[in-house]
């Protein structure tokens, strides 16, 4: 187009005009590009083999694709009804000059175009458009946002603009559009713009303090009786969840049954409720090295002088609902709030050897809600049927939803919890634990089985919270035995809810251990045999339900069992640092961060070996539960299967490439697309090793870490490649 032709476009009227007649002539799904891109990304996440992770990039991403995808399929029948010669205002004097507003007169809805031709000019975009939503909004009160879209038109989408928009679209759930406005060609035409506006801060999920917690109890009159109790808690939670869905954050409410109550609680009934802390992710991201090239006087004022803590502590996030819930528990009683731990902190395994009464010995969900962002996971996570019956598919069914206790728990525990396989791999630690739980399920249940009732009541709890423990690493079972191309048999059902005696539901659990050892592991991995064995066999020694005596002889028989066993995996770590291996360096590091001084590395194998024998029993068992699993992953391979390769389609792989070359940006040496042993794919950082590739362009070529096979490989590949599924773990 030569100079004559650009100055046709110089002026905002210009665009409008053209803009306008294109419209008229029903081109206007002619000269967009783009509409194709944004059905093929939302194909990609709405796909049944799909598993969506938490990271608010994800959730932002997912916002602005829907909103687009909305209006690009309202664009159609459309009707003028005003142009920026006159205001649409009812009030007289009042000027709102909306560029161009239409109906489409198929579905009875409005869309108002905005036009910016200039750079400078895109600032003042948002708050026009909104200014006219509201004016629209009072012609039509109750309208929704499918009601009343926006389009904005621009040469460029600045950082301020995206930001606003990603905004309205994520978290106020606006329905904008964004196009970008090209003369450049032979004819203009409009390219569908996807905002990219989440800070790079490493946010993959929760971390140890991304959610607090406290607890809602109260004083209930003496006219209630526990039914009553129940129904006020449950419409307190509903004001809660409602109420707090207005303001703009996120968080859950759980109500659960105290089995403490009647002895030692006055009501058999309270709310568990939970935020997510908006200061806990720059603490993260400043220790990950995320803010070192990215600083913000909104993040030194955050980290300075140890503001985040103090930022936490003084967060008056209770009166998130707007005192709604007290408000109604005071018409029926004496309200009251509490404190507590952080999500992770209620769920991490190392609560078992408290002596004390932990959350999980006496409160159990009955109900569960969500609101904000975690409400909007939740949601969709249940709504996608076919998703949830490939990858929890003990929960696809009628009835079991958000709201129910089980399930409304491994949800939190997604978003909010470290996760049972890292990148889907069985490692030496995850088969380990997978003992653990087992076991402890198996004990519990069969206690539960032949209980009188009220000893049942009491320990309705301690089974609950084992079965959640339990469940999501069954879920990968699942998921491991569906994709694995080598394994025949097919697993057992855990009927131990459905036994009539202890010895049948410990016969149940165990029935599917001797099926993780003989089909799942296999005969010839002798220590991933140890791991799973050791933990089937040893968890009574982590609990004190199960330790109460200390004479016990079979409780002593297992402690020596998980002595001998701590120092032999120890020793074989030893080994394995002290070599000239590949995870020599990987193995020395964990032993050092476990036991620092205590195994003396630098003085020789020898003397660290004898350190070990020095070790007191009480020591190996405290490293056991956790750390020293741990220590073996840094040398020992995960658990290998021949697992089926991962369909390269359905993923959104512009948005890959964005956050491979945003990780570049800030300094990252070697991020990298990662296609996990369960299906999953994401980006990550790799650690600056010399035998890494180095990619000069991450726009033609990106590393690819691939965990499909019982190794990890490494490599460069183009991004036409990885598309194309010409990559190992992908077809």
């Amino acid at each position: 187009m030569d100079q004559a032709d650009r100055r046709k476009f110089g002026k905002e009227q210009h665009v409008q005009d053209w803009l306008e007649l294109v419209i008229a002539e029903d081109e206007l799904s002619h000269v967009i590009v783009g509409a194709d891109k944004v059905r093929e990304s939302l194909a990609g996440y709405e796909s049944p083999e799909f598993k969506p992770p938490f990271p608010i990039d994800y959730l932002t991403r997912l916002g602005n694709l829907r909103a687009a995808q909305h209006v690009l399929g309202s664009l159609n029948t459309l009707e003028l009804v005003s142009k920026n010669n006159r205001s649409i205002s009812r009030e007289k004097g009042e000027s709102l000059f909306v560029d161009l507003l239409y109906c489409t007169r198929a579905s009875s809805r409005f869309i108002l175009f905005e036009i910016k031709n200039h750079d400078g000019s895109a600032r003042e975009a948002v708050t026009e458009i909104m200014a006219y939503e509201h004016e629209a909004l009072n012609h039509m009160p109750f309208s929704s946002a499918n009601d009343v879209m926006m389009v904005i038109v621009s040469r460029d989408f600045s950082t301020l603009l995206d930001h606003a928009v990603t905004g309205l679209n994520s978290w106020s759930r606006r329905r904008v559009l964004c196009l970008r406005f090209e003369d450049g060609e032979a004819s203009p035409r409009l390219v569908v713009h996807i905002p990219t506006a989440w800070s790079a801060i490493g946010q993959k999920g929760l971390n140890a303090n991304g959610i607090v917690t406290a607890r809602l109890s109260f004083t209930p009159s003496p006219d209630l009786d526990e039914d009553d109790i129940h129904a006020v808690c449950s419409t307190a939670a509903s004001l809660m969840v409602r109420e707090a869905e207005r303001s703009g954050g996120s968080g859950f409410a759980i109500v659960a049954y105290n089995h403490l109550y009647p002895g030692l609680a006055a009501s058999p009934y309270l709310i568990l409720v939970g935020v997510v802390n908006p200061f806990s992710f720059l603490q993260r991201a400043q220790s990950e090295g995320f803010l070192e090239n990215s600083r913000s006087l909104i993040s030194d004022y955050i980290l300075s002088d140890g503001r985040t803590d103090e930022l936490s502590a003084y967060w008056a996030w209770l009166s998130c609902d707007g005192g709604a819930a007290v408000e109604y528990l005071k018409g029926y009683g004496s309200p009251e709030w509490a404190l507590g731990q952080g999500w992770q902190g209620i769920r991490n395994i190392e609560r078992w050897r408290y002596p004390g009464l932990t959350l999980d010995r006496h409160i159990m969900p009955v109900s569960v809600d969500f609101w904000g962002v975690l409400g909007d996971y939740a949601r969709d996570a249940v709504r996608h049927v076919d998703r949830m019956r490939n990858f929890m598919s003990s929960c696809a069914r009628p009835g079991m939803d958000w709201r129910h206790p089980i399930l409304g728990v491994l949800l939190l525990d997604e978003i909010a919890s470290a996760p049972p396989l890292i990148d889907g791999q069985w490692t030496f630690s995850a088969l380990f634990r997978l003992g653990l739980l087992l076991g402890r399920f198996g004990s519990l249940s069969a206690q539960m089985t032949d209980a009188e009732p009220e000893q049942q009541r009491l320990l309705q709890a301690g089974s609950f919270w084992a079965e959640v423990d339990m469940a999501a690493m069954l879920q990968e079972v699942a998921l491991r035995y569906l994709s694995a191309e080598d394994m025949d048999e097919a697993p057992p059902t855990i009927a131990a809810h459905r036994c009539e005696t202890g010895e049948e539901a410990f016969a149940s659990v165990s029935a599917f251990a001797d099926w993780i050892l003989r089909a799942f592991i296999g005969k010839n991995e002798k220590f991933m045999r140890e791991a799973f064995a050791t933990g089937w066999q040893v968890y009574p020694i982590f609990d004190p339900q199960f330790d109460a005596r200390q004479d016990n002889p079979q409780v002593a028989f297992l402690r020596e069992l998980a002595v001998a066993k701590a120092r032999d995996w120890l020793k074989w770590s030893v080994v394995a640092a002290t070599g000239d291996g590949r995870d020599a360096g990987a193995a020395t590091n964990a032993i050092t961060a476990s036991f620092g001084d205590q195994v003396p590395l630098t003085a020789g194998k020898d003397a660290a070996l004898a350190a070990i024998d020095k070790l007191s029993p009480a020591i190996l068992i405290d490293k056991l539960l956790v750390e020293i699993p741990r220590i073996v992953n840094s040398w020992h391979p995960q658990l290998a299967h021949t697992l089926a390769p991962v369909a390269s389609i359905g993923h959104d792989w512009d948005w890959l490439k964005q956050q491979i070359a945003a990780a570049r940006k800030r300094g990252e040496k070697h991020p990298c697309v990662c296609i996990g042993a369960g299906g999953e794919i994401a980006v990550g950082i790799l650690p600056s090793m010399p035998w890494i590739p180095v990619v000069d362009n991450v726009t033609e070529k990106v590393l690819v870490s691939s965990n499909s096979s019982g190794s990890e490989i490494i490599l460069v590949v183009s991004w036409d490649d990885l598309r194309a599924g010409k990559v190992p773990g992908l077809s």
